[in-house]
Parts: C-alpha cells; structure tokens; sequence
C-alpha cells in the first residue's frame, strides 16, 4: 500500500529552463564564475575520474548554503565519525537556477565531482545518455538500509526508478506541512476579539472589520490582513484548491498543489473572488498585497510594526516575527496560530500541504567513478537510512542533545532558541530537516518538536490528516513534460493576473465575466493541462 500522505513537486516547469541551460552561454558564464571551492580536489580534474582519494571519502557538488549548513552540525560531524567517510562539497551558486546551470554545464565539460547535487528531471534525461550511474545494482549490494526503504516505500521506489529499472537519482525527503493563519493576540484581545470564536470566513471578515475599526481609525497604514507576492493563496479556506484523483482533474496540479492551488472551475472559487473584492474595497487587505505587488520586505515590516494582524504563510513565520523586532516594536507583542477554518455546515477546510520528496533536492553519482567510489558514497548515505542514522539526523546523540523517555519517546535536552541563535560558522545543534543536508528519511514528529513552543504547539494540533490535503507524486512521461512546461506558467499567470484585475477593481467582476474569464483560461490550455495530469495520474497509480 502506498503511503497516505504521497508526495508532489513539479518537475515539469523546470525542464523548459534545464532544457535551455544545456551548452548555453549563461551556463558556460555560471559554470566559469561560481564559487566552487578551491580546495577541491575535483577541480584539478577534468576527466571526472575519482576525484577524491582512497576508499573513505569523495566529493560532491552543492549549493553553497547548504554547505555552509552542513559545516555547522554537530550530528554530521557525528555521521562522518561514525561511518569514517569524508564527504569533500564543491561549493556551487546559492541560486538553484544557477546551481542547475552549472550540473548541465559540468556535465558538458566533464567537470563533475564524485556525486551533485541536482533535481530529479536532470538526471532522468542525463542518466540514460551515460552522465550518471544507475545506483539500482549498487543498492542493493552496498546499501541494505536504503533497500529496505525503498522496498517498504513503493512511492518512492515509483519515484527515482524508471520504465527499466534504473536508479539514477535518490531524492531527499521533506516535512509535510501546511501553511498556518497566524495572528497577533495582543491585537485581538485590545479590540475585544476571542480568537475561538473565529470559525470560518465569514466570522474571520467580521473579526478583520472589528479590528478595522480599532486600529485602522488612528492608523491609515493599517490592514488587517497582510502577506506577500501572490495573493491567490486562500483556496483552501473556500474549499476550491486544485485537486486530482482517479476520476477527475481540477486546476493546475502539477507545481501548485500547495502554493498557488486554485480550481477556478469550481463554484466556489467565484465566491473566493467576491469575497476578497469585499476585503480589498472595506481596505481588509493590504492593497499592495491584493495587487500582487507587495515585496517580502514590505510584509515583514507591517507586521513587525503592528501595521497588520494576520498573516498566512510558512508554518513558522509567526514566530520568525517574534524573534525578528516584533517584541522590540511592542512589549505586549505576541503571535498566535489559529486552527483551520470549517464551512458552514462544520466541517474542516483542509489545508493544502508540501510534499513528502523534494524533487530538487537530488544526489546523484558521477558515471566515472569506480565501483570502490560507488561504494562509498552508498556506504555514507545508507546509514542515515539505519535506525542509529535516523536517530542521530533527527535527535542526535543520546545524552548530548536528547534523552529517551520512559515510554521510549524522545525529548530535546538542548534549547532550539539558544542552538538556532548560534554565530554562523559555530557548531550547533539543529535538526531543521527542510534543509537539503543528505538524502534521508525525516522524523516529522521530531521537526516540528525542534520549533519554538509557539510552533511546535500549533503543528501537534494542527498537522493532522483532518486538517491537511493528501500530495500526490505524479510521474510524466518526456512528452508530457515537455506540453506541461509550454502550458503551466502561462495559463497560471493568466489565472493570477485576471483574478487580481477582479479583487482590485481594474476588471469588472460578475457572473458574465467570470464565465469569459473562465472560457478564456481553457483557451490559453487549462481543460488540456487537467487532461494531461488526470493520463499521467491514473498511469502512476492505477497500474
């Protein structure tokens, strides 16, 4: 049986831009400029061949912030200790279109390091022309642990292998989560507002017109509501976010199934709209932020300085605020996270939710290297999928940085606010697993346990199967990638511009409208991109 929460990252909107970095001038201008870290031994070679010495260590191409990361963990300098290999990272650009560029371009110059980081599509199209090893022969040789995982993951197996067998990428697991509807306390209990009582949309745009009213009257800068870039995020709370299953296709799934899920198709999604024109003419909203134009900096700023209550963002931004001058700004400041909204009837809007495997977050082995190398970097990677790997990944060492309770739970002993607060560059305990560090399983409940008691509470309540939309793991074929790629961007683009011109007033907005705008998604490609994900849907999971 495959998992209940499957996972989904679109790999098809980048293989127009992989595609288009291959021997073009900008990859050879990346590949020339990044910094790839001197010391390498890698970059003395240039015919790819076992660039790091002996049998315990190797080299590997990644981002450089994550090397930077990877430099500061205690429990990685534990992993290499413990398994004796060295892992020599070969620092590329902080950008990951850059840092894609610069794996096409490495490939083309036979500059690759022993293993790279890359994304999924890149090594489905570079591995069956000989770039990369298939590693499905040497797992299960070398890698018992991994094996087990695969076997026992169907979905990820379904995932990293292709119609022959090969395995020529591993993918990086990730958290699931949701995005969180937090909120400033202090705000609501000065306007007489109880948070509980907030239940659904209608009670939340009275609650945002109280609070209008209390701060907004001395306060022009004042909205309730505030955020950033792409304000078509509230899907979910509608009950309209795109939606796939075996019988159906709704809106564009693939790339957006949790940021940007919309079904404009459904009938609700028509209500979704009049009521965000609601927020945008009673000035609800901040304006900017109606208009698809407000930067991360603005929204910040808002918040920090008490010119905005809500927001609906990344799981933990209620405490980045916190952390980030919000107390400076406000002695009484204090964030809070509120619980899903329900329909009328009661029941809950789930949220839509991130993906289980981080299809961008790739390793994958250089075909140059000999069956040695090979054999250490699966050594190295297989551990963190043995039980003392994956307690040491999510916990790190008994004694040190956890202690098993007597039920056989494990508490954090070290204190996530004074590890995080560390220098950079200084040794640190973190278990931030949404950080790319090396391929392996992630303990969920561990995650969200390494949090701030703000986050930490609110994800025990509110990351439940009850609150949160299953991801699915989608696999097309080259032919409908490349249709999705031409399709995907235009179509959502269109999607965000002509419901902004609505909220804000620029386009007439009625039922007339609605239906031309409707007709004129379809036209753009909408109809042929839920034909396209519903084909590539069943013949995932039906088979």
């Amino acid at each position: 049986m495959r998992r209940k929460m499957v996972s989904v990252i679109l790999t098809v909107a980048m293989m127009g831009t992989m595609l288009a970095g291959c021997g073009s001038k900008a990859a050879e201008q990346q590949g020339s400029t990044a910094n790839t870290g001197g010391e390498s031994v890698a970059e003395k070679s240039n015919d790819g061949k076992d660039t790091a010495g002996g049998d315990n260590s190797y080299t590997m191409f990644m981002r450089n912030t994550y090397v930077d990361w990877i430099k500061e963990l205690k429990w990685y300098d534990a992993a290499e200790a413990n398994t004796g290999i060295h892992v020599e990272y070969v620092e590329g650009p902080d950008d990951f279109n850059d840092v894609y560029a610069e794996v096409d371009q490495r490939i083309i110059s036979k500059t690759l390091p022993d293993a790279v980081m890359t994304k999924l599509v890149q090594t489905n199209v570079y591995g069956p022309q000989g770039a990369f090893v298939d590693l499905a022969p040497y797992i299960k040789k070398y890698a018992p642990n991994l094996q087990k995982y695969i076997d026992d993951n169907p979905d990820y197996e379904a995932l990293v292998t292709d119609e022959n067998g090969a395995i020529y990428g591993l993918v990086k697991e990730s958290p699931i989560f949701t995005d969180y509807l937090a909120y400033r306390a202090d705000h609501l209990e000065k306007a007489g507002i109880d948070v509980n009582s907030i239940k659904t949309v209608q009670d939340f745009t009275e609650a945002m017109r109280t609070l209008k009213a209390h701060y907004g009257k001395d306060n022009p800068n004042y909205y309730p509501l505030e955020g950033r870039e792409n304000p078509i995020r509230f899907a979910a709370w509608f009950g309209c976010p795109s939606n796939i299953s075996s019988e159906e296709s709704n809106g564009i799934y693939v790339g957006h199934q949790k940021d940007g899920s919309l079904d404009i198709m459904d009938d609700r999604a028509y209500t979704m709209v009049e009521t965000m024109k609601t927020w945008y003419d009673e000035g609800l909203i901040n304006p900017e932020f109606a208009a698809n134009t407000r930067t991360e900096g603005d929204w910040e700023a808002a918040m920090i300085n008490g010119n905005g209550t809500f927001e609906y963002d990344y799981y933990n931004r209620a405490e980045w605020f916190m952390a980030n001058g919000g107390v400076d700004a406000d002695p009484d400041y204090q964030m809070g996270v509120m619980n899903m909204f329900q329909d009328e009837n009661g029941k809950v809007l789930k949220g839509t939710s991130s993906c289980k495997y981080n299809e961008e977050c790739v390793t994958a082995v250089n075909a140059q290297c000999s069956e040695e190398k090979i054999k250490t970097i699966l050594t190295f990677i297989d551990y963190f999928y043995s039980e003392e790997g994956i307690t040491l990944a999510n916990y790190g060492v008994e004694g040190e940085s956890f202690e098993t309770e007597g039920d056989g739970s494990k508490k954090f002993i070290v204190d996530y606010a004074k590890e995080e607060a560390t220098p950079e560059g200084e040794k640190r305990w973190s278990f931030l697993s949404d950080r790319f560090t090396v391929c392996k399983p992630v303990d969920n409940e561990a995650f969200f346990a390494w949090n701030s008691p703000l986050i930490a509470e609110a994800a025990q309540r509110i990351n439940t199967e009850e609150n949160m939309m299953e991801s699915y793991n989608i696999k097309y074929t080259a032919e409908q990638t490349e249709e999705l790629s031409n399709l995907v961007a235009t179509v959502f683009d269109a999607e965000i511009a002509g419901i902004v011109s609505f909220v804000t007033g620029n386009k007439e907005f009625n039922a007339d409208t609605w239906k031309a705008f409707q007709d004129e998604m379809n036209s753009l490609g909408l109809s042929r991109i839920e034909e396209i994900q519903l084909d590539a849907y069943r013949a995932t999971f039906d088979n």
